[in-house]
């Protein structure tokens, strides 16, 4: 009942269920996984929304930021019924925390430990303590540079790639720092793989393997 967006849906195991939680436009949603019985829904998302759902520490973390609102928010896994809260920065049972104008367009976030990290399509890189929502910084990882590809991790740091094709190298702590920044000399958009203690990073006109000698 929805219309089409870009987000994937996630399927997400917990709190006695299993559920797909999607990133809808009119509304976000959790929808049971053998029915398709919406669960929980919540009005007023964003649209246009294209991050893909994550889970962190038992939450239900989704973002948007294509429209009025850019919010950053946490759900629970065992909501129930109508979640939208009266105003856009409000929490309530099913909510755990929430960010109105911290949310991302084009990536999706992503969870290393205790910490979330959020990047906007403008560079300005948030770090968000999973469970509390409490942000640890917000920086800005270089001007004149669009961001669309989402950011992987190796599980010590985290890689995110502007669409110049800077891959700027982050520590996965809550202390804000740039320890290296790797030009691949193209554009590129698309999110890079992690496999075998290798990087794979798409640009225009080629694929390109980075890793250690084995």
């Amino acid at each position: 009942h929805d219309v089409p967006t870009w987000g994937t849906p996630t399927v997400v195991a917990g709190a006695g269920r299993v559920q797909i939680v999607v990133n809808g436009w009119h509304e976000t949603a959790g929808y049971d996984f053998a029915t398709g019985r919406r669960r929980w829904w919540l009005a007023g998302g964003g649209d246009i929304p294209v991050p893909t759902p994550i889970v962190a520490h038992d939450l239900l973390v989704l973002s948007s930021a294509h429209g009025k609102l850019r919010p950053m928010r946490a759900i629970r896994p065992d909501a129930a019924g109508d979640i939208t809260p009266s105003e856009p920065g409000q929490t309530n049972a099913a909510i755990a925390w929430v960010h109105p104008r911290q949310g991302n367009y084009m990536q999706t976030p992503i969870c290393v430990g205790d910490w979330v990290w959020g990047c906007a399509d403008t560079g300005v890189l948030t770090c968000f303590d999973a469970r509390t929502g409490e942000i640890r910084y917000s920086e800005r990882l270089a001007s004149g540079q669009g961001y669309t590809a989402s950011p992987v991790s190796d599980g010590r740091n985290l890689f995110f790639t502007s669409e110049t094709g800077n891959v700027f190298v982050v520590p996965a702590t809550p202390e804000f720092g740039v320890l290296r920044l790797n030009p691949l000399g193209e554009t590129c958009l698309a999110t890079p793989a992690i496999a075998d203690g290798a990087l794979y990073f798409r640009t225009r006109h080629h694929l390109i393997a980075i890793g250690g000698k084995h």
